[in-house]
């Protein structure tokens, strides 16, 4: 079942947010110049404990944090 998220900062927003994941590239430079030698084809999810990391931004205030603020916010607040 998806999580239902509430905005921890502002209390107002249910429903407007945006996902973000980092990715990550492994890429070789020039010591002199900062040129790009070499840069691997694949990018990778990073994450804590070999788990994605998953952040949210709330789209009214802006606030960007863990997902799990924003879970435990709309559990902690009836609709």
């Amino acid at each position: 079942m998806p999580a239902r998220y509430l905005c921890p900062h502002c209390r107002g927003n249910r429903t407007r947010f945006a996902l973000i994941q980092s990715l990550s590239q492994q890429v070789e430079k020039d010591p002199r110049t900062g040129e790009i030698l070499y840069a691997a084809d694949e990018w990778t999810i990073e994450g804590a404990n070999g788990r994605p990391s998953l952040e949210v931004r709330c789209l009214l205030c802006g606030f960007t944090g863990q997902e799990g603020l924003f879970i435990h916010a709309a559990a902690r607040q009836p609709d």
